[in-house]
């Protein structure tokens, strides 16, 4: 993350389903088969965002990977009257990876990539 560029993303994925241009200045984010995404700022990769692989669904494994990190655990906000759980973010910036799951649920339901 940080010195990927569009083109990069495109020689190794193909051409991307769609793209959405972000609130950010300068923002995009390509979309990809298997609901995976890259945000880009000014052609440059900043995040992305996939479905956990197998093993990664499960937070446990995230906190075995992360145990030597100092790792941050955010509640992210919800939609005013949102009927869902709340939806945490556990976080370990040394790797430059955070994953989404729902609270009162150890199931990860998106992995990000960041830079670090």
């Amino acid at each position: 993350m940080g010195k990927t560029t569009r083109a990069d993303v495109i020689a190794e994925k193909g051409q991307p389903i769609s793209e959405a241009v972000n609130p950010m200045p300068n923002s995009t984010t390509l979309k990809f088969k298997n609901d995976e995404n890259f945000q880009l700022k000014d052609d440059i990769v900043v995040n992305r965002f996939a479905n956990p692989e197998s093993e990664e669904k499960s937070i446990l494994w995230w906190k075995h990977k992360f145990k030597d990190c100092q790792t941050r655990t955010t509640q992210l906000e919800q939609a005013p009257g949102s009927h869902t759980p709340p939806e945490i973010e556990f976080a370990c910036n040394a790797e430059g990876t955070a994953v989404i799951y729902s609270q009162g649920s150890d199931v990860v339901i998106r992995v990000v990539q960041f830079e670090k």
